[in-house]
């Protein structure tokens, strides 16, 4: 009887794109019949031995990379949605069967440059407004107290101090008046121009890497690994045996008598996790004005049309509160500016945001192409 091992490679397909297997088995070209005590030896086209390997043996990569992966690199457009194009091929049958329980991952060579720019600020004006409410008491006292009836005169947002009635309020319910203050409203930042965005989502170039399975101790070199099923006479176009790395990183090189055609010191580059379509930067904001000054001249009559004065007070960053005279009434408000300087916010441009794309850096490095075992 065979050992579960031998058992298990007399079975394995080949990954393929068509075609005939890139190796032979024990029983030379196109023949998979081992003799059953004796593990099957794989054999390449050129003679050389593969082990039991159906597929590529590959040296162990560095720690600071993953397990080796089928990778395809090109523009986004054409990028393959799943590994559904990598597929087995049945050793003698021929027969395709997709490349299943492969996880596709994506990554977009979607560099941002060094030192990129963020866009240019701006803030709206600050402005000084008029107050725009009037309150009206029955009792001699101003609050927010349970005791007495309250009117309010209601003046509309953007009032210009023009002759305003918003109602009538007799003397038996009016025995305050409060006027709130003049308002400093505030600057908002705004973008005031945007830099030339040097990434473009959507056009890149952009690395696919499915993942397949990677046995050990089956390759002659018991140090290599077997990347199963994963020939590279049968991958379609586009498709490399490749590890990836976090971070910006350097490649293997051959070193001593190692085979460089099994070493992956082809470099393709740096790549990123997510697609990155434009650098990020923190948000615009807005420095108040070291100095302002909103105050007006509000003045309460008795009459509608603004002709028979009641009050005429000053009211700036604070409201006011006042008793009229007795048997008085309130029936329209006016109001004129005696300082209406709001003064300049200054913009703060954003800063560009590094950390977060740094950490999603990805280096891919490939078998050598012209030197891929077969």
């Amino acid at each position: 009887m065979r050992s579960v091992r031998q058992r298990g490679l007399a079975g394995l397909w080949l990954l393929g794109f068509g075609g005939v297997a890139a190796a032979s088995g024990c029983g030379g070209a196109g023949a998979y019949d081992c003799a059953e005590a004796v593990a099957c030896e794989i054999r390449n086209d050129d003679g050389t031995s593969n082990g039991h390997c159906w597929g590529q043996c590959v040296h162990a990569p560095p720690d600071s990379f993953g397990a080796p992966k089928l990778v395809w690199t090109g523009p986004e457009v054409l990028a393959p949605t799943s590994c559904a194009e990598l597929v087995r091929i049945v050793p003698g049958t021929g027969e395709r069967i997709p490349f299943g329980g492969a996880t596709r991952t994506l990554f977009a060579r979607a560099i941002p440059e060094p030192a990129h720019d963020c866009p240019a600020c701006a803030c709206t004006a600050p402005a000084c407004a008029l107050p725009q409410i009037v309150t009206a008491r029955s009792i001699e006292a101003c609050g927010d107290g349970s005791s007495g009836t309250q009117t309010s005169f209601l003046l509309p947002a953007g009032w210009d101090g023009s002759c305003m009635s918003p109602g009538t309020v007799t003397a038996e319910q009016l025995g305050s008046l409060s006027i709130g203050p003049a308002i400093w409203e505030p600057c908002t930042p705004i973008v005031a121009d945007e830099p030339p965005q040097p990434l473009a989502g959507g056009v890149g170039e952009v690395a696919v890497g499915c993942s397949g399975v990677v046995e050990s101790k089956l390759c002659p070199d018991e140090a290599e690994l077997c990347m199963l099923e994963q020939q590279p006479a049968h991958l379609p176009d586009g498709w490399r045996h490749c590890i990836v790395g976090s971070g910006n990183l350097g490649c293997q090189q051959p070193e001593g008598g190692a085979d460089p055609r099994k070493i992956f010191s082809d470099r393709l580059g740096v790549f990123y996790e997510d697609l990155v379509t434009a650098p990020a930067c923190s948000p615009c904001t807005c420095e108040a004005p070291a100095t302002s000054r909103c105050e007006a001249l509000v003045v309460a009559w008795e009459d509608g049309a603004c002709s028979d004065i009641l009050v005429g007070v000053d009211v700036a960053e604070r409201g006011i509160c006042l008793v009229p005279e007795p048997t008085s009434s309130l029936a329209s408000v006016s109001a004129t500016w005696l300082s209406n300087e709001p003064g300049t916010c200054k913009p703060t441009r954003g800063e560009p945001i590094k950390d977060d794309v740094v950490a999603r850096a990805k280096t891919v490095c490939c078998l050598p192409k012209a030197l891929e075992a077969p």
